[in-house]
């Protein structure tokens, strides 16, 4: 019966006929959680390394520093700056992919709720 196969399925047809497939909204919203994960673990390593390199150039006589060495500092404090710009992105994107995965559990058990009270 039509009610068995959208439970088996994980998805239903909504009031404007359109397929929603929970099941890989979760698989993909999962996958964009392991990939985020993934490239803030490179950036915060990236952001590690920036931090030391900028400690140790800071740590050499001011005066002593030639002038390719200041332009490399300055670089490097612009990639510094652009990085922890990065890092926030990150995590703004990851509380959103967070808030979207709750909604789809809400949404998730609200379609059982309505499959359930529909079966009887």
């Amino acid at each position: 019966d039509g009610d068995t196969e959208t439970l088996q399925s994980g998805s239903e047809r909504t009031e404007d006929g359109e397929d929603r497939d929970y099941k890989a909204l979760y698989e993909a919203s999962q996958s964009e959680v392991r990939r985020l994960r993934a490239l803030l673990s490179t950036s915060e390593q990236q952001l590690r390394d920036a931090r030391a390199t900028i400690t140790r150039l800071t740590q050499v006589n001011q005066n002593s520093l030639s002038e390719i060495e200041k332009r490399e500092k300055r670089a490097m404090e612009r990639k510094l700056s652009e990085m922890e710009e990065e890092l926030k992105q990150l995590q703004k994107l990851k509380a959103e992919n967070e808030r979207l995965r709750a909604e789809n559990r809400a949404l998730t058990r609200v379609v059982s709720k309505l499959t359930n009270s529909a079966a009887k």
